[in-house]
């Protein structure tokens, strides 16, 4: 009797005890703190997570945690989306709140955290050195970027540009890293830029916001304005394999509220302490902009690649989804001004 319920409880046929599809279908989750008054209702704290039934409680531990998985727990718990969704000790630590699921990774449309996927391999950093739980905060309402896919193809061009042209540019390491090499011995060489527009709308119901604090922000004297994100926009060229072939560095960025629907107005400049994309505008950037390009001096020409265009890559923002944030478009480069080619620009989501 002994063999046949160890049998039937490794088959997942005992009534008893449930096997591991059965306790990932029946997880439940909530938010819990060590800093937050008792009874509480909670929009903020430490993830927990239970595989029977809620008799006991455990914390996660995540490699990627970020507001992807954020807005899969907010939307489970009817809370609405993440704000922010970092690993931290501030609602409480991994000695005292022991994790209970590790590797946990979303594509951020999931309806529950149970549908996320795990990591492939055992994530190095959950050792005992790190205290670090994953936590949460939801707001009932959030920004969501939308990426201009028609401006990028519209606009693209190929410029030839001297160096001469580039100072401020190449100050803000928005060329190739050969150009610097080549400066040094010819300071009025070509660089071949790839240029195109890029519109940033803010669909969602509250305002995009820079995640530093102002006095944060940098100053730069080439443009005459402070720059409020580091990463907002990344352009990049890969090749058919998918191998990344040249890389746009787009240093920095000011927002602001470049054009708004009807009956919006505009209130966000590229100033001090007022940037931002008011709900219902967008903040374009135009082809003519320093930096608003892809370097591609050095590929190879004669051959079909791939244009990738994704607003907040690294998902510091928090948004209400990250599908509509990416475009990818075939480019044909010849290397010559005429017949390089930008076309059949599509939606794509983030990279992961």
């Amino acid at each position: 009797m002994k063999s046949l319920l160890l049998l039937l409880s490794c088959l997942g046929l005992c009534t008893c005890q449930l096997n591991m599809y059965n306790n990932f279908r029946n997880m439940r989750i909530r938010l819990a703190s060590s800093t937050a008054p008792a009874m509480q209702p909670l929009r903020e704290g430490r993830v927990e997570i239970s595989f029977d039934n809620g008799r006991s409680w455990g914390t996660i531990c995540s490699t990627h945690w970020s507001l992807r998985e954020g807005n899969v727990v907010c939307r489970q718990l009817g809370l609405g989306y993440a704000s922010m969704a970092i690993a931290s000790t501030k609602h409480g630590n991994s000695q005292a709140n022991r994790w209970g699921l590790v590797g946990t990774r979303c594509r951020g449309t999931e309806r529950k955290l149970s549908e996320c996927h795990r990591e492939p391999t055992y994530p190095t950093m959950c050792n005992a050195n790190n205290r670090n739980v994953s936590t949460v905060a939801c707001v009932s309402k959030s920004a969501d970027l939308e990426l201009g896919v028609s401006d990028i193809e519209i606009s693209a061009y190929l410029a030839l540009v001297p160096m001469t042209q580039l100072t401020c540019a190449m100050e803000e390491n928005c060329v190739s890293k050969d150009a610097y090499v080549v400066r040094r011995t010819n300071p009025r060489a070509i660089r071949k830029l790839l240029r195109f527009s890029v519109k940033a709308s803010n669909v969602g119901t509250a305002d995009v916001s820079p995640y530093a604090n102002y006095k944060d922000w940098e100053w730069h004297q080439c443009h005459m304005h402070y720059h409020s994100m580091n990463v907002f926009a990344t352009f990049n060229v890969y090749n058919n394999r998918y191998q990344k072939v040249a890389q746009g560095h787009k240093a920095s960025f000011c927002l602001m509220d470049s054009t708004c629907n009807l009956g919006v107005t505009p209130k966000y400049m590229c100033g001090n302490t007022t940037q931002g994309i008011s709900a219902g505008c967008a903040d374009v950037y135009s082809h003519v902009l320093d930096c608003q390009w892809v370097d591609v001096t050095t590929v190879p020409i004669n051959k079909k690649y791939k244009l990738r265009v994704e607003l907040n890559p690294e998902y510091v923002l928090g948004e209400m989804s990250f599908e509509n944030n990416g475009a990818e478009c075939e480019l044909d480069y010849t290397g010559e001004v005429l017949t390089t080619r930008v076309s059949n620009c599509k939606r794509k989501p983030l990279l992961i």
